[in-house]
């Protein structure tokens, strides 16, 4: 298997500079956690002044007096990084939750869909950049191993079993999760390294250390692997945000609502739905929460139409007291009308084939589209013809590709056998009549050919299936 671990270590600070109309934020910024009196999050223009994480709350006021300070919430973070998988569900399935702020995703699983791990790769982190998330992030055999390496800003694809062990070798064993006291008692025997470690036989750490620790110890070498909760997407729409300020105002809930609105968006194109009612819950400290419903004439997915619907709704509201924090709930859903005029910004799959067929032939003349279609041969080489006209009575056999290859070609690629043999005999009075055994044949990349061997046992190529 081969795991990637994406540790988001600044999610609060991401959230807040996303929701400011300048970027990147000028001002000193740091996130605050009261439950331990510590710095844990800052933008560049705060670490100019000085600051650093670990900082106290009266030390960083004395260092810069004008810091913007952020109080840290775990389940923010949380939300956060849910909305984040769900814009990541649909390019990769396997997406397990670390903490509040990690996600792991498999990837040796997708590469058949995706060709090679460069293009899955820049898939899934161009997804991520889109959402502004500031992360570090590590591959490895197992999560345990991944996550390792990306809390010690690896930031480095690995896919060979041998570099992967020679990144881990060289971390320390207090930058692991073991707890203090394996790590000292393997201190006091010259063993500070996660090298030295992975070297050590299995009956020697069963002598040393209890069963919680061998789980772990044994999941970072890549001999066993824990169940894991892979997340699964809400069949309901919710997303919260906590506003930075305590909004007296309408006006300045619209930034946050165009951010809501777009992720809503993103979601319902995701899953090639749409929409025709939503709702904001506006909450408050000591008064209860305010709900709006939004209703839309037809169903869409527009950011645009919403927001235009939200404003108009909004803006002569007057909040009984400064809100603190916003919530976009939608639960009904509807599939996408198949007459969508937008042939290709929206990428719905259900626009209808004939529909489609008929605006090309419009656009660029009667015999600008061809239809794959069944010959009237048993033979291969006739079987499959393309028609620009009308469809026929056709010859139908189970085993004809989509595609033939005017010549058949050498089979050069490595494949397996799926299917066969299949023996044809061509027409007797054609020219070099001679039997052929068929054959569907599956290459490393999950693609299926139709091949066949001939009298002097050589591969072709004839066809593919799509």
């Amino acid at each position: 298997m081969l795991w990637a671990y994406f540790h988001c270590y600044q999610l609060t600070l991401d959230t807040y500079v996303s929701q400011q109309s300048a970027s990147p934020c000028p001002v000193p910024t740091v996130v605050y956690n009261e439950k331990n009196n510590a710095v844990v999050q800052l933008n560049p223009p705060a670490k100019d002044t000085g600051l650093d994480v670990g900082f106290g709350l009266a030390q960083t006021a004395a260092l810069c007096p004008h810091v913007n300070i952020l109080t840290y919430r775990a389940e923010a973070e949380r939300d956060t990084l849910i909305s984040l998988a769900h814009r990541l569900y649909p390019l990769a399935s396997d997406i397990v939750l670390e903490d509040t702020n990690s996600l792991a995703i498999r990837l040796d699983n997708l590469v058949q869909y995706y060709g090679s791990y460069e293009v899955l790769w820049s898939t899934l982190t161009h997804e991520i950049s889109l959402s502004g998330i500031h992360y570090n992030y590590a591959t490895a055999w197992g999560i345990e191993a991944a996550r390792l390496l990306a809390k010690n800003h690896h930031n480095k694809v690995s896919i060979q079993t041998a570099d992967i062990r020679e990144s881990l070798s060289t971390c320390a064993l207090s930058q692991t999760e073991l707890d203090s006291k394996a790590i000292t008692s393997l201190a006091k025997v010259g063993i500070t390294q996660v090298g030295q470690l992975l070297s050590m036989p299995v009956h020697e750490l069963g002598r040393r250390f209890t069963n919680d620790t061998i789980r772990y110890l044994t999941a970072l070498r890549g001999e066993t692997f824990p169940t894991r909760q892979v997340f699964r997407p809400s069949d309901t729409f919710e997303k919260t945000t906590a506003l930075s300020f305590e909004v007296e105002n309408t006006q300045h809930l619209q930034p946050y609502l165009n951010i809501q609105l777009e992720t809503l968006s993103h979601y319902l194109r995701a899953r090639n739905l749409t929409t025709s009612a939503i709702e904001f819950r506006i909450s408050f400290r000591e008064v209860s929460p305010l709900r709006l419903a939004v209703n839309a004439a037809l169903p869409t997915t527009a950011l645009k139409d919403w927001l235009e619907l939200a404003v108009l709704k909004t803006e002569r509201l007057a909040l009984p007291a400064p809100a603190i924090s916003l919530t976009l709930t939608c639960c009904e859903f509807e599939p996408t009308a198949g007459d969508n005029g937008d042939l290709f910004s929206n990428r719905f799959t259900t626009l209808a084939q004939k529909q489609l067929i008929g605006r090309l032939k419009a656009k660029l003349g009667d015999t600008s589209t061809q239809q794959p279609l069944m010959g009237n041969s048993h033979a291969f080489e006739k079987m499959c013809t393309y028609d620009v006209q009308h469809a026929t009575e056709t010859y139908q056999f189970d085993a004809a590709p989509t595609f033939l290859f005017s010549q058949p070609k050498p089979l050069t690629q490595g494949s397996k056998i799926c299917f066969g043999p299949l023996r044809l005999q061509t027409l007797w009075w054609e020219e070099e009549a001679q039997p052929r055994d068929y054959f569907i044949a599956q290459t490393l990349q999950g693609r299926r050919l139709l091949v066949f061997k001939d009298h002097h046992k050589r591969w072709w190529m004839q066809g593919i299936y799509s």
